[in-house]
């Protein structure tokens, strides 16, 4: 996926999605899915389940219920089943975007529209993992509120650390202060990289899916057991950078 702007995310995710379904493994995924789930045997494509769990507003939402919480439970196992929630979570994400674009701007963070995707792409994936494979009693409502509290915490961060690399810095190198979060993700990848942290390998694939908007599904073609793969060596990166977190926050700010 390219990177995106808050204006172009929901027909991004919406693009990237179609081709997700549009593939012969798609077919493949709903049996197996099915098989485990029965609830979500009567659909024909993943499409279906989607729209199926995106009631509209003013429908009924107990309808959904059952579908929606059948996908989280193979999504313990599946990480197609995560991207379909994320689908189904398009339209709230898209109005996060807006929402925290406001919000960081006015209260003076240098942060362009892709860091902004990234930020909410981010806090979403990491809700939906977090309830995966569990049964929850209402699952938009529970992704909706684990996402914005993991959003507002983000947002809070970028905030403390643009106000501290204010008052860190003095009169005579404010224009320093006016590195962007992508100059300074860049900056701290490549300190991680020199002390040994991260590989060279591993920092790209750090900044591809921070900075450029990737998913592991992009990155690997849609291939899922590749995706997987990636997501999980992302994921032991950014672990390993947070546990040196302070180390690196230092050096960065010497």
């Amino acid at each position: 996926m390219k990177a995106m702007t808050c204006s172009s995310f929901r027909d991004e995710m919406t693009r990237e999605w179609s081709g997700i379904t549009t593939t012969r493994g798609s077919a493949e995924v709903l049996t197996r899915w099915s098989a485990a789930e029965p609830a979500l045997a009567r659909f024909a494509g993943l499409a279906e389940v989607v729209d199926a769990i995106a009631v509209p507003i003013g429908q009924s939402y107990d309808a959904s219920l059952e579908i929606a919480q059948a996908v989280i439970r193979v999504a313990g196992e599946d990480i197609f089943a995560r991207r379909l929630m994320l689908q189904v979570m398009a339209p709230i994400l898209s109005k996060e975007c807006f929402k925290s674009s406001q919000l960081l701007r006015a209260q003076g963070v240098v942060v362009d529209d892709s860091e902004i995707v990234t930020l909410v792409l981010g806090a979403a994936t990491d809700a939906i993992a977090a309830v995966a494979g569990t049964t929850v009693g209402w699952p938009l409502r529970d992704l909706r509120r684990r996402t914005i509290k993991r959003i507002t915490r983000r947002r809070e961060r970028l905030v403390r650390n643009a106000r501290e690399l204010v008052d860190e810095v003095p009169d005579a190198a404010a224009p320093v202060a006016e590195r962007s979060p992508a100059e300074l993700l860049a900056a701290t990848l490549d300190l991680a990289i020199s002390k040994g942290i991260v590989s060279s390998e591993d920092a790209r694939l750090v900044w591809a899916s921070s900075h450029e908007g990737e998913t592991s599904f992009s990155l690997a073609a849609g291939d899922r057991r590749e995706a997987e793969r990636l997501r999980r060596r992302r994921s032991r990166a950014q672990r390993r950078m947070a546990d040196r977190c302070a180390e690196l926050e230092e050096a960065i700010a010497v």
